[in-house]
């Protein structure tokens, strides 16, 4: 008689392309320990950015399970659309629910795992499936800071904490803040990508010479008035690279998209990273010891969480807003680039450890 087969379910918020790409990290290290294991990832997140850091193209199962955060762009958010697409989420929440406890048990899923969306966790335990949070925030910490100037986040906060109370267990990375809504909490190392070539090979593959200065753009999008570009051209000697959907119309800038390198290759071989802090670019930046330029982010809680563990830890110049919106980033540059290089000491084999732990927390039939 076979061995039941059962499957993961690895649900990945869409806010922010950091949750996907420590998610995928972990699921590649999960691929790795067991190569016969069928994940199904719960998302909305881009193809291309699953096989850029997979390799492969699971089933993904194109569902919008949580919010986080409307943005306009890499900089600004919405707190009033926010809560109106929270609103409706949540006025479906059962609907919702029951829907992925009829997927549960169609795909015959072990376990489910979610960075960081509460659903899931509420289906699961409908289910009786063990559920693994793993995260530096749950999200009802991350409104909490919106609720003390606007009661209507209260009732929000108090649903969406009955789901992570159902979570099992929560792999708490990093830099995180308080997720004590969960009942059992366990600290795991950094979750990180490292570069696999090395910074003489990259800046040679990007045609960048020896003592080019080199400035890596990581935004989504950016919204520069003319006035702010033509201040940017003028920087001369700094060479800025970026990946779409970003535009960035200046001179000599390079666009990463099709180059053969992965973008940890690209966050070591730069001089520094221009950003805001998110805790992809932060995780990549500490596992490459790349200084950071960073700017302001709006009323965001991990914000001052992640500026902590950069000036712990890296050469870091912050920008303020104004400066960075009128492309006042020479004086910044030049500062960053006058600056000794800090190497972290902290563990980043949390991909590996994570991936072990969910294996552990599949049925016993299929993890031989």
């Amino acid at each position: 008689m076979r061995p039941e087969k059962f499957s993961i379910a690895y649900y990945i918020t869409p806010h922010g392309f950091g949750h996907a790409v420590r998610s995928l990290e972990i699921l590649r290290r999960l691929l790795e320990l067991k190569p016969d294991i069928d994940p199904i990832i719960v998302s909305d997140i881009p193809d291309g950015l699953v096989e850029q850091n997979l390799g492969i193209l699971p089933p993904i199962r194109r569902i919008r399970l949580d919010v986080g955060l409307y943005q306009y762009d890499s900089l600004r958010f919405d707190l009033e659309k926010s809560l109106e697409l929270l609103s409706g989420l949540l006025a479906e929440s059962q609907n919702l629910i029951e829907r992925e406890v009829a997927f549960l048990r169609r795909e015959r899923v072990g376990v489910v795992v979610s960075d960081v969306a509460w659903l899931p966790l509420e289906a699961a335990n409908r289910c009786g499936i063990p559920a693994i949070g793993i995260g530096n925030f749950t999200w009802d910490w991350i409104y909490s800071a919106y609720a003390a100037k606007d009661p209507r986040w209260r009732p929000i906060i108090s649903t969406i904490r009955q789901g992570y109370e159902k979570c099992p267990l929560f792999l708490q990375l990093p830099m995180h803040g308080d997720c004590s809504v969960c009942p059992e909490i366990e600290d795991v190392p950094l979750v990180a990508r490292k570069m696999e070539k090395s910074r003489d090979r990259v800046r040679s593959i990007l045609g960048l010479g020896p003592g080019d200065r080199v400035i890596l753009l990581a935004f989504v999008s950016l919204e520069l008035d003319e006035v702010a570009l033509r201040r940017i051209k003028n920087s001369d000697g700094i060479v800025f690279l970026y990946k779409s959907p970003m535009e960035f119309p200046v001179p000599g800038a390079i666009r990463l998209d099709g180059a053969p390198v992965s973008f940890p290759d690209v966050v070591g071989a730069a001089d520094a990273v221009l950003t805001k802090p998110g805790y992809g670019i932060v995780s990549d930046c500490l596992a490459q010891a790349t200084p950071m330029i960073y700017t302001e982010r709006g009323l965001f809680p991990e914000y001052e969480v992640l500026v902590q563990a950069i000036e712990s830890n890296l050469a870091s110049v912050f920008i303020d807003s104004d400066n960075f919106n009128t492309g006042n980033w020479l004086p910044s540059i030049n500062r960053i680039l006058s600056l000794p290089r800090r190497v972290p000491d902290i563990a980043i084999d949390g991909a590996q450890i994570c991936a072990r732990k969910i294996l552990k927390a599949l049925p016993a039939s299929t993890r031989s």
